[in-house]
């Protein structure tokens, strides 16, 4: 059960959940950049949200680029403004509502916006950037120049790429359509320098050819990655299939040794009508049941297996009485000395010196140890005995595949075929779980575990002998499948032993139990623990809600 958990908790870990948020859509995204002619940019955003609940508002991270303010940011609702909050680069605009599609216009200015040079000026710019955790259904960037004009150069990085369109004003628009969260997105354009008469030379060189230069550059780069993005796609579904392949084999491998597990388990069960004959100890039977696990309410038929076997004696009130040391089992001295020696006092214990011992936070660290060292001892009888198989083969092979594969769940994201991503970590967490928990039973662990799947619900056991009774009423108590404060039938109480230990189960249950929260809430209460844009220049920036 640890593993499990451990696998989830890493599952959880690795995609993980957001809680709480507000549930929203960006449905349309229009950005319109007008240069001026004193290489200040006016800019102007229009975003649509559709909103599934009570929200508080829109936000925006607006981050300059190096050498730029962002200014006078402002927002409107058909024509009012609306109240803009602002933290460092995020614009936080107060709009409450519910269940609500929302429109909201935002303008500001980026001074320095615009960088001149001798022959050229261009606005490169980063309006998102990979730091966004929202994705745009549709968006469109507009760059306007300060007069009609030819465009010298107009392009796209990342999810602008390949989204130009230019105007014979000189108008381009970046029509991106959807953008997914996470992604960059930088724009490109260059119109010539005279256009800018008022603005600052931002050095005296050319910059035309360097532009042009980067573009190629980008193309050469792009179509290389489009190469690759085919190769890549065609070798996908080889690479998956061979390890879906093995995958299937160590499948076939396991469920055909199972079925002859189970086949050979029938042919050798002990029969009805009494406990499963077994040489294990009845707490090593209820951890094999627990898929491996030791719990509390096992120590209550561990216990009282001492008493049936004569190394405890029953008192007045609820007293026991150490009266023979020498056990069949490690574990067994083990809670002996523990119950017996440090939480009670010359060699008996009373069910109250528990919650006396606990009272004193001194001993909560010692009464968790000692709980864990019982585990562990009763961990080792358990694999003293034939019930699971080795199959490390089949366990290695699970662990290089995974191993393997690893790289393809890196790669195939790089390269945009996410497809064959998906069935690639799908068969990544395949081989791990294989590899760590694939432990199959042998024919006696089958057996076992067939003859024990019946107690854990069932009340055949109360027409059974008198010892047989007893087994599976402690049995049923430690599985936690039985409330031990709840008497059976008169009809299924035929002897006197088995109502005795009813009443000390249900006794010794509520104590153990008791103990294990008081431990576990002190525990729990002594400690507890407490940049810049990605797109061009440092900048960027993202959209979200509150």
């Amino acid at each position: 059960m640890k593993k499990i958990i451990l696998m989830l908790s890493l599952l959880i870990f690795i995609f993980p959940m957001h809680a709480f948020a507000v549930e929203y859509d960006i449905e349309k995204t229009a950005i319109t950049a007008e240069l001026q002619e004193d290489g200040t940019v006016h800019v102007e955003e229009r975003h649509t949200y559709q909103f599934e609940g009570e929200f508080s508002g829109i936000s925006r991270t607006l981050i300059p680029k190096d050498n730029a303010v962002i200014e006078d940011v402002k927002a409107f609702e058909q024509g009012k403004e609306l109240e803009v909050e602002q933290e460092d680069e995020l614009y936080k605009v107060h709009r409450s509502g519910e269940d609500e599609t929302v429109s909201v216009r935002l303008t500001y200015s980026i001074k320095g916006g615009v960088e001149v040079y001798s022959d050229v000026a261009q606005f490169y710019w980063p309006f998102f950037d990979s730091s966004n955790e929202s994705d745009y259904e549709n968006m469109t960037i507009t760059v306007v120049p300060p007069e009609p004009s030819e465009a010298k150069a107009a392009y796209g990085y990342d999810a602008a790429y390949h989204t130009v369109d230019s105007g014979s004003d000189g108008t381009v628009v970046f029509d991106m359509g959807k953008v997914p969260e996470g992604k960059n997105g930088d724009i490109r354009v260059a119109y010539d320098a005279a256009l800018f008469p008022q603005a600052e030379l931002s050095s005296d060189e050319a910059m035309l050819t360097e532009i042009l230069n980067d573009e190629a550059k980008l193309n050469e780069k792009m179509i290389a990655r489009q190469e690759r993005h085919e190769l890549w796609s065609g070798l996908g579904p080889y690479i998956t299939g061979a390890f879906f392949l093995l995958a299937f084999v160590l499948f076939l491998v396991g469920f055909r040794r199972r079925k002859e597990t189970l086949r050979e388990a029938e042919r050798k069960r002990s029969g009805t009508g009494r406990f499963p004959e077994t040489t294990m100890s009845l707490p090593a039977v209820l951890m094999f049941g627990n898929h491996g696990q030791v719990t509390i309410p096992m120590m209550t038929p561990a216990l009282l297996e001492l008493v049936r076997k004569g190394n405890v004696e029953e008192g007045p009130e609820g007293e026991f009485r150490a009266v023979n040391r020498e056990t069949d089992y490690p574990h067994e001295t083990l809670l002996m000395n523990w119950l017996f020696d440090e939480v009670g006092e010359n060699g008996t214990f009373k069910v109250e010196d528990l919650e006396e011992y606990l009272e004193d936070e001194d001993h909560i660290e010692s009464y968790q140890e000692n709980f864990r060292l019982w585990s562990e001892a009763v961990k080792q009888e358990v694999k003293q005995y034939d019930l699971y198989e080795d199959n490390t083969k089949a366990r290695w092979a699970a662990g290089v595949a995974g191993l393997a594969i690893l790289p393809f769940t890196i790669l195939f994201p790089v390269y945009e075929v996410f497809i064959w991503m998906t069935a690639a970590i799908a068969l990544f967490f395949y081989f791990l779980i294989f590899s760590l928990l694939y432990r199959p039973l042998t024919f006696e662990g089958q057996r076992l575990k067939q003859e024990l799947e019946p107690l854990k619900t069932g009340d055949e056991w109360q027409q059974w002998e008198e010892k047989d009774q007893i087994s599976a009423y402690l049995y049923q108590v430690g599985a936690g499948k039985r409330k031990s404060d709840v008497d059976l039938p008169a009809s299924a109480v035929t002897v006197n032993d088995l109502a005795m230990f009813m009443i000390l189960a249900g006794t010794l249950d509520q104590s153990f139990r008791q103990a294990d929260q008081t431990a576990s809430v002190s525990a729990a209460t002594t400690g507890a623990g407490a940049g810049g844009g990605a797109g061009v220049g440092g900048g960027g920036g993202g959209s979200g809600a509150f």
